[in-house]
């Protein structure tokens, strides 16, 4: 969901980018390519359609980069989550068992249910495959 805080982000990134292309060829022209100021300023005029294109681009990676990794940060925390639910009710299943065990040895009675999981801890059988 876009919201008027990524609208902001995305406007922000864009002035930078623009201010940042800007000083670039500004510099370039200026520096290396040994054009006098008023001729730097000219090609950065002359440019600047070009200059707004760069940066609208820029803006579009950055803020699709930050909203791919926002969305894997929601699914770790997601995972997380649900994790912690697994082991809140592994616990608890645990716990509800011993219950039941600790009673039924209070009344002397024998307790013959397995604990929860056991099926899990048993090794399993190796499938065996037979190519002809």
């Amino acid at each position: 969901m876009f919201t008027v805080r990524d609208a902001e982000s995305a406007m922000i990134a864009l002035t930078c980018f623009s201010i940042a292309v800007i000083a670039g060829v500004f510099l370039y022209n200026l520096l290396i390519a040994g054009n006098s100021t008023l001729k730097s300023v000219s090609v950065v005029l002359g440019n600047v359609s070009n200059i707004l294109s760069a940066a609208t681009l820029l803006t579009i990676l950055e803020e699709g980069i930050s909203l791919m990794f926002y969305r894997i940060r929601l699914a770790l925390k997601e995972e997380r989550e649900i994790k912690e639910q697994g082991r809140q009710e592994a616990y608890q299943e645990v716990s509800d068992w011993n219950r039941r065990r600790l009673e039924a040895e209070a009344r002397g009675e024998t307790f013959t249910e397995p604990p929860p999981g056991h099926d899990f801890l048993k090794p399993r059988k190796k499938k065996r495959f037979i190519f002809f």
